[in-house]
């Protein structure tokens, strides 16, 4: 996608990354973000409003402290991994509890899927009142 800060290319994770030019490694809605509103305060985060990663819209955007934006996304169905992420394309509960009979526990499947600590499918688990000795 040719965009005014360069070439942009859709990440895995729905992102969009700009992939020549000056800005080259940079998020798409976080140069839209800076563009319209100024620089990105340290430990902080640009949020996606309506929670679409393809809207770029600078009045979907909002800034957000990396506190708040893990709180939002870890509650409820805002879970950005919960029934549209990795887990659940992989089965969910069954590919957890697949995993969980091969030996493996919560972080080394949480690393095997990418994530950076154990905290997403604990989350997972408790979301669905279970616990990892129960799968």
């Amino acid at each position: 996608m040719i965009t005014p800060y360069g070439n942009a290319y859709q990440r895995k994770d729905g992102y969009y990354q700009i992939s020549s030019g000056e800005h080259k490694g940079k998020l798409l809605h976080c140069l839209i973000y800076e563009e319209n509103y100024g620089p990105i305060p340290e430990g902080f985060v640009v949020h996606h409003i309506d929670g679409l990663k393809t809207n770029n819209e600078c009045n979907n955007l909002m800034l957000l402290s990396k506190s708040n934006h893990h709180k939002l996304h870890m509650s409820g169905s805002n879970h950005p991994l919960w029934n549209t992420g990795k887990i659940d394309k992989m089965g969910g509960l069954t590919f957890l509890s697949a995993e969980k009979n091969k030996g493996k526990n919560m972080v080394n499947v949480s690393e095997e899927l990418g994530y950076s600590s154990s905290s997403t499918i604990f989350h997972y688990l408790n979301k669905r009142g279970l616990r990892w000795n129960q799968l």
